[in-house]
């Protein structure tokens, strides 16, 4: 009979290879039984790994696009409180007129130019809003204050108008009817405040862009996400607290009353384009709210059908850990016990 012999050492080789194992296994599990999905795609998926990086793409895209939106949302909010304000002053200052239409008295006059001047320094403010950095009303034109408050000179150039068209007429200005003062608001004053004259680069209102900014909100919709500082409502708003300010030029009462009543109706006309940018940016908002839900929607399906494909069992992936625990805790021992074999200890 022939005897075998296996070393120690050979033993002990045989224990490492299987604790390297057992440790890299135990790795492994670790993170499946933590994370609920393969530690290594790849290997685990085959072709399907493919599927995976598709999915994982979607879903960090619908993300990106949540991400995004939500800084179009901020902006949107912000320019609709903006424009409600400017509705209010717009308001204001309609009230103001409409009682100075009843009683013509210094006070009222006082309240109603104090008013016009408010409103001005408000508009001049809200179409200066920035949000992020941002700013509201610039269209496109973000990084540029919109709108700088004309309304000293503009004025100044009105009343040396006012005196030129008083002469030639062979009047004092407050000789003036009506019907004539009508006439100079109509066709001097108002062109003064067109969408040329007011983006004029050289001594206009606004540096804004006519241009509002167009948003993606998904993979196949854009949006119109601002409106900007050159639009019918802030010009018009402008224009009425402009003309509000003839009633310092000692006009006669018939005078007077034209002015009030064109103020009135350039102020209405003002909140009425106000309002009419709220409504488009209103639209935009329920867009964008809809486009959220549905890349919420997405996400989810998404999400569901990742964890499908990668999923593993988490519980059968927590015994595992246990029973590699325990293969690794006897291999230790053995090891151990190998290495404190002497054949000093036998003789």
């Amino acid at each position: 009979m022939k005897a075998s012999f296996v070393s120690s050492s050979a033993m002990q080789n045989v224990l490492r290879l299987t604790i390297s194992q057992s440790q890299n296994k135990l790795q492994q599990a670790s993170t499946e039984a933590t994370t609920g999905t393969y530690a290594d795609i790849g290997v685990s998926l085959g072709n399907g790994a493919a599927k995976s990086i598709n999915l994982t793409s979607a879903i960090a895209q619908a993300a990106s696009f949540k991400a995004s939106n939500a800084v179009v949302e901020l902006r949107m909010d912000a320019s609709q409180t903006a424009l409600s304000s400017l509705k209010d002053a717009g308001d204001s200052l309609v009230s103001n007129l409409t009682a100075l239409q009843a009683s013509q008295d210094t006070t009222s006059i006082a309240v109603a130019l104090q008013t016009a001047g408010a409103t001005i320094s408000q508009l001049v403010s809200t179409a200066n809003t920035s949000v992020n950095g941002e700013f509201l009303f610039g269209g496109t034109n973000l990084d540029s204050q919109p709108l700088s408050d004309q309304s000293s000179a503009v004025s100044d150039t009105i009343v040396s108008t006012l005196n030129d068209y008083a002469t030639g007429l062979g009047k004092d200005v407050n000789e003036l009817t009506g019907e004539e003062i009508g006439s100079f608001i109509t066709d001097t004053v108002e062109p003064m405040f067109s969408e040329s004259a007011w983006t004029d680069t050289s001594d206009g209102w606004s540096t804004a862009s006519s241009t509002d900014m167009t948003s993606r909100i998904s993979r196949s919709e854009t949006i119109t996400s601002s409106t900007n500082a050159n639009s019918e409502g802030m010009r018009y708003l402008a224009l009425a607290s402009v003309v509000s300010a003839l009633f310092g030029q000692d006009l006669s009462s018939d005078a007077q009353s034209t002015v009030a009543s064109k103020a009135i109706a350039y102020a209405a006309q003002a909140t009425s384009g106000i309002v009419t940018q709220q409504s488009e940016l209103g639209l935009a908002q329920e867009r964008l709210e809809k486009a959220n839900d549905a890349l919420d929607a997405q996400s989810t399906l998404l999400q569901g059908n990742l964890v499908d494909l990668q999923g593993v069992d988490t519980y059968e992936a927590s015994t595992l850990v246990n029973q590699l625990q325990t293969q690794l805790e006897t291999a230790y021992t053995l090891v151990s016990k190998l290495q404190s074999l002497s054949l000093v200890n036998y003789l």
